[in-house]
């Protein structure tokens, strides 16, 4: 059986017989894919949960530091340190469920451990797991909007064209190459640090090694993904339309009252959002399942091949050598 025929249905068969984990799912999902988005959107300035959290908390603590704190601001004071701990919350919980999720992968150690365990071992490793989640944020978004769209828009407006050239080989051959294949390092250093209790740099470290053993598995890996990815949110869209157009068809019939009306939009509108949730919740969880599982994979004994690998070695054996 082959490399990804072990991986999916193994994620699969994981949440299929632990529900709960969806719950894990929800939360992992804040922090976003951002593997993907590199790969796919790099363009993209916007910031993720972590950097949007980085950047809320900044303004706050500026914001604060030059304001004196009176009777007439102590409403909106409160409301900011509520607002603060709400997001501090979301931040734990979201990166607990990913370090519960990435556990929760290898049934060998997780044997018994139950909803509250799993997510204890995400509490646990929360510092490293924290310190690998900022570093994609600063790869994707800080140093992307900051140095790398800079010098692209640089880069299109000179007309001397030996720097033209010079910087198109360091942003497109150097800085590009390097800011996917640091966004697949952290992303196989959330295992290292759950699976062998490292420490974050002893994790990232590692986790560069493993990338540059399984490079091509890596990336094909990332492009079954987002395949994946589309398909399934398509496949959501459809279904949330599905589910609120027949409260839609039944609220054109309400004539009598207005009430009546936005009540069965309100119902149709919550059904169709509690389907989105459980929807996001089952992805988010599944997402993080295989990147685990592949972990799991790379590192067992034995060696693993790309789906590439496997054709070229069956039709030109030769080139394998």
């Amino acid at each position: 059986m082959n490399f990804y025929k072990r991986i999916y249905p193994k994620s699969w068969q994981t949440i299929r017989n632990n529900y709960p984990y969806l719950f894990f799912g929800l939360f992992a999902s804040i922090l976003g894919f951002y593997e993907l988005r590199v790969l796919f959107d790099l363009g993209d300035a916007g910031p993720d949960f972590i950097g949007s959290t980085m950047i809320f908390w900044t303004r706050l603590f500026q914001a604060l530091g030059g304001v004196e704190i009176g009777m007439s601001n102590m409403m909106t004071f409160l409301g900011l340190i509520g607002f603060f701990v709400l997001l501090a919350i979301m931040t734990i919980l979201a990166i607990a469920s990913q370090g519960a999720l990435v556990a929760s992968a290898n049934t060998d150690t997780t044997k018994g451990k139950n909803f509250k365990k799993l997510i204890q071992i995400g509490v646990d490793k929360f510092w490293p797991l924290l310190g690998l989640n900022i570093i994609n944020t600063f790869i994707g978004y800080f140093f992307v909007s900051s140095v790398l769209n800079p010098m692209i828009n640089f880069t299109a407006t000179n007309t001397n064209w030996l720097i033209y050239f010079l910087l198109g080989i360091i942003i497109f051959m150097v800085l590009v190459p390097l800011i996917i294949i640091l966004s697949f390092v952290t992303r196989y250093g959330t295992a290292f640090v759950v699976f062998k209790n490292q420490k974050l740099l002893l994790a990232f470290t590692n986790s560069w090694y493993l990338f540059k053993q399984n490079w091509l598995i890596t990336l094909e890996s990332a492009i079954m993904l987002s395949i994946i990815t589309v398909v399934y949110f398509l496949l959501l869209f459809s279904a949330l339309v599905f589910i609120f157009t027949p409260f839609l068809i039944l609220s054109n019939f309400i004539t009598f009252s207005t009430g009546a009306f936005l009540f069965v939009i309100i119902i149709g509108g919550l059904v169709a959002l509690l389907a989105f949730i459980i929807g996001t919740s089952f992805f988010g969880a599944y997402y993080n399942l295989i990147w685990a599982n592949i972990w799991l994979e790379l590192t067992t004994k034995g060696k693993s091949h790309s789906k590439i690998y496997r054709v070229v070695n069956k039709h030109f054996p030769h080139m394998t050598r």
